[in-house]
């Protein structure tokens, strides 16, 4: 018999609510370009386009001219959970995600503007609906949108800050299996949207022409699911609908700070160090209205307890001609994903990360592309995620998760 959890005297049954796909950090997607992609995102300094309006505001100063730059994210995650010789692998093995950045210099004044359609957090997994990994989860996805516009002020040529709003649009999916008893189960799925805001600061600092030091802050954002949708199917397949509310997913807070060497006018690098406020995240919760199955099922608890993390990366470029550049980084990222908590729909681990990338410019056209290689380091945990609520002979603490993530970036610019 599985004990359930309470939420104030009501019964629950534990539910992974939380939709993203396998990812170091979370569920957060720090490339923005694909010169971001190839240098490991290690541009907290040296962004010298206009997708600065995510990695550094203060950054948009200098850009040269006026900038527009479009272009797309391909995500290609293979991963999978194994127990007992058994495997269940995550089918949503391709995601594409766009991106639209521009700059403006205003005239006789040390203003630039900025803005950014982006995507800074998200992803999914889905799994086969008979998978042993059912009563963790079938499907989760959470998309989200950011609309960023920024502003920029050098007051000197030493120095420049720079800041933006952004509008947050987000969509949350959720399905799993429920584990009823006496060896049946039902199915439940959710789904709703939340708008938000978020504000996003920096500064750049030039003690010579050789060496820049940047600094940015992302604010939190809390997306409230208050009217998710909620459909539960129970073991003969009658459909009950209703309502939950009071869930809440925090996007978390990041302090990024870099330093920018230009070596010779060829060759540059650059060192950042992120932190990342995980340790909010600490449990999700809903209340469901009206109560399922004959009032046993009125809402969920699931403990997360996610902690702070730290990244490191570094990246590099060389100009190789007038018009071509050669890009080489790597990225030490650590999960904020305890081995108490983890579970199918967020398979996070350590990660190490190899990136590469190519830039060519002719008048004022320019295309980037960039890869990287995301190795993620294999966990075998004793947690009970699958094995608490499961109709399934599972051999307990003996989950084990793997995952590798290729990322693939082409950005196309032009200068007005």
């Amino acid at each position: 018999m599985v004990r359930l959890p309470k939420l104030a005297g009501a019964p629950l049954i534990c539910l992974s609510l939380l939709v993203h796909e396998a990812s170091a950090g979370g569920y957060a997607l720090p490339y923005q370009s694909a010169k971001a992609v190839g240098l490991g995102n290690a541009v907290t300094a040296g962004v010298q386009d206009p997708s600065a309006v995510y990695s550094n505001p203060a950054a948009l100063p200098e850009i040269e001219g006026n900038q527009i730059l479009g272009g797309v994210q391909y995500i290609n995650v293979v991963s999978g959970v194994k127990n007992s010789g058994r495997n269940s692998r995550n089918q949503h093995d391709d995601n594409f995600i766009p991106t639209l950045f521009a700059n403006y210099h205003i005239p006789s004044t040390d203003v630039t503007l900025g803005l950014g359609l982006y995507t800074p957090f998200g992803l999914a997994t889905s799994y086969k609906p008979d998978s042993f990994t059912r009563f963790g989860a079938v499907r989760s996805e959470l998309k989200l949108f950011y609309i960023n516009p920024a502003l920029a002020w050098r007051p000197t040529r030493f120095l420049s800050v720079g800041g933006g709003l952004s509008f947050v649009h987000s969509s949350a999916l959720f399905s799993r299996s429920l584990f009823l008893g006496a060896g049946s189960e039902g199915k439940i799925r959710l789904t709703d949207t939340d708008n938000g805001y978020a504000f996003n600061l920096g500064i750049l600092v030039k003690p010579d022409e050789r060496w820049k030091l940047g600094m940015t802050y992302r604010g939190r954002v809390d997306l409230n699911y208050d009217t998710a949708k909620v459909k539960v199917a129970n073991s003969a397949g009658a459909v009950e609908t209703g309502r939950s509310k009071g869930t809440q997913l925090p996007l978390p807070p990041v302090i990024s700070m870099g330093i920018n060497w230009t070596i010779t006018p060829d060759w540059e690098a650059e060192f950042v160090y992120d932190y990342t406020h995980w340790i909010e995240f600490r449990h999700l919760k809903a209340r469901f209205n009206p109560a399922f199955l004959g009032g046993t099922l009125r809402g969920l608890f699931i403990q997360e307890k996610w902690k702070d993390t730290s990244s490191f990366r570094f990246g590099s470029s060389y100009r190789l001609s007038p018009t071509w550049v050669a890009r080489a980084g790597f990225v030490l990222d650590e999960s904020p994903i305890p081995a108490s908590t983890l579970g199918p729909s967020i398979p996070g681990a350590d990660t190490l990360t190899f990136n590469a990338g190519l830039g060519y410019q002719r008048n004022n056209w320019k295309v980037d592309l960039g890869y990287a290689a995301i190795f993620y380091k294999q966990r075998s945990v004793s947690n009970n995620v699958l094995e608490a609520n499961s109709t399934s002979t599972l051999t307990p603490g003996r989950d084990k998760y793997a995952v590798f993530e290729n990322f693939v970036s082409i950005t196309l610019g032009f200068k007005f």
